[in-house]
């Protein structure tokens, strides 16, 4: 589970911004990573981390198709 205490830690305010950053780390070739981030979710974070990128937004669509499809 993602905690504030964790989210200081990556010097993030929210959430999301955890979320982005597994994003960044996608775009950036950086799998395993991508893996050990999303795992690190609880599992109704997990949830919430998929309906995120489940949007049109740009490169979104992808993180999600990732994340179904290999973790």
């Amino acid at each position: 589970m993602i905690g504030k205490k964790t989210l200081r830690e990556y010097e993030f305010r929210t959430i999301e911004n955890y979320f982005d950053y597994i994003q960044d780390s996608l775009i950036n070739g950086n799998f395993s990573q991508v893996r050990e981030l999303f795992n690190k979710l609880s599992k109704s974070q997990q949830k919430l981390c998929l309906r995120y990128f489940n949007c049109n937004q740009e490169g979104r669509k992808e993180v999600l198709n990732y994340l179904i499809n290999r973790i």
